[in-house]
């Protein structure tokens, strides 16, 4: 059976059309994905630092609760507390010490 006309303009034409509506549909899925794997590694950052804060958190309470106190708080010391501090019982002053360097490298 003949088939007329030229079947190599008809299938460069189809493959055309082809490219024409599933090329930007590609690309659009493409980049749809890219973005989700964007913002899911964001959001698994974001966890992380929220995560190991929690952790700093309950490290701190179960010190405290022990009895251990790193510092980071002056809850120690109340309003009621008072703290003096003595002035020393000499008017001298203190004594200096010289930063100058009066040597020569060699």
């Amino acid at each position: 059976m003949l088939v007329g006309g030229d079947l190599g303009f008809l299938l460069s034409l189809v493959v055309a059309a082809f490219m024409a509506v599933f090329g930007p549909v590609s690309g659009f899925m493409v980049r749809r994905k890219w973005r989700y794997s964007v913002a899911r590694r964001d959001e698994i950052k974001r966890l992380l630092v929220l995560a190991s804060e929690e952790a700093a958190r309950v490290e701190l309470q179960a010190a405290e609760e022990y009895g251990y106190d790193y510092g980071y708080r002056c809850e120690s010391l109340k309003e009621e507390d008072e703290v003096f501090v003595e002035t020393p019982a000499s008017s001298a002053p203190p004594p200096t010490i010289s930063t100058s360097y009066s040597g020569s490298f060699n």
